[in-house]
């Protein structure tokens, strides 16, 4: 990449990046802490996914009812996605997928396992695993 290129690709992700921040402002009262902590942090849709995916991972295991074949149903095919057999329940688990996730994908910015729930139940979302993980 020459000089001239590189300098307008500079320009256009400031560019870019002001107009990221005029939006939020803009849709401050109608985004969830979440969605904006998604936003202020760059996480992607498929990182979004994965946060998901790995609540559900967590949630599954606090289901009252571990018989109903729906919950098992649930928890093959969310230990399939994870390519994993057992989960431990604990925070220190929830971050070591977020950390092996975060090296993998090599994002532009780390995220932070207590933040992450944090943010999931001020939006009402993983109120129960935040309770369970944190304390």
């Amino acid at each position: 990449m020459n000089n001239l290129d590189e300098k307008y690709l500079k320009k256009r992700i400031e560019i870019l990046l002001e107009w990221k921040s005029v939006l939020l402002r803009l849709a401050e009262d109608e985004l969830s802490p979440f969605v904006k902590w998604c936003a202020e942090n760059e996480l992607s849709q498929e990182d979004q996914h994965f946060i998901t995916n790995l609540c559900l991972l967590f949630q599954i295991h606090l289901h009252p009812d571990q018989g109903d074949p729906e919950v098992k149903n649930i928890m093959r095919n969310i230990k399939g996605l994870f390519n994993v057999d057992v989960v431990e329940i604990s925070f220190e688990s929830f971050q070591d997928f977020i950390e092996k996730y975060q090296q993998d994908k090599q994002l532009i910015h780390e995220w932070d396992a207590r933040e992450v729930l944090e943010k999931l139940a001020e939006s009402n979302r993983s109120i129960e695993l935040k309770e369970k993980l944190l304390g």
